[in-house]
């Protein structure tokens, strides 16, 4: 298996890392709301991920849009839509966001940023998750997750990410 490329964190998550700030956060309310609107997308089947084997959580895509969902066993607990990373209060502290921050990045091509993004904020818990992830990508964590709908490798605001060996 071909090791990972390794590209920078700033390729990965984007210039917002150098203001981490608390107002960033998705609210439990804010996330009430796009909770409601992500229900009515058609979904991926699960995908294939390594760290959720067995856990009763998996990842699902949106057939539709650049938006990636974690499911528990009653239904959607989070999500990676548009720029907002939320994992429901009872289901945080489990270490989802990791796979949920790397299967968004994967789907969208190697970076976090969905199309015509180019600045998101974070907060510190959310800058040091998605350094986590980074992390953890580079190492080659696998998963074979969806690469059908990634963006263009050669698109210029996505950096190539290379997982299991095969680029996204």
């Amino acid at each position: 298996m071909t090791a990972p490329r390794q590209i920078s964190f700033l390729e990965f998550a984007g210039p917002g890392i150098d203001f981490p700030s608390d107002a960033m956060r998705v609210t439990d309310r804010e996330a009430k709301d796009i909770l409601a609107a992500l229900a009515v997308q058609s979904w991926t089947p699960p995908q294939a991920v390594k760290s959720l084997a067995d856990s009763g959580y998996s990842i699902r895509h949106a057939s539709d849009t650049y938006d990636t969902a974690l499911f528990g066993p009653d239904g959607m607990v989070g999500f990676y839509a548009g720029s907002y990373l939320w994992i429901a209060p009872e289901h945080r502290g489990k270490g989802l966001s990791i796979p949920l921050i790397v299967a968004a990045a994967e789907q969208r091509g190697g970076c976090i940023m969905p199309p015509g993004v180019v600045l998101q904020g974070y907060t510190p818990a959310g800058l040091a998750a998605h350094r986590k992830a980074h992390q953890l990508a580079m190492q080659d964590i696998g998963g074979e997750l969806s690469r059908e709908r990634a963006r263009t490798p050669g698109a210029a605001d996505c950096v190539q990410l290379r997982l299991a060996g095969a680029i996204r």
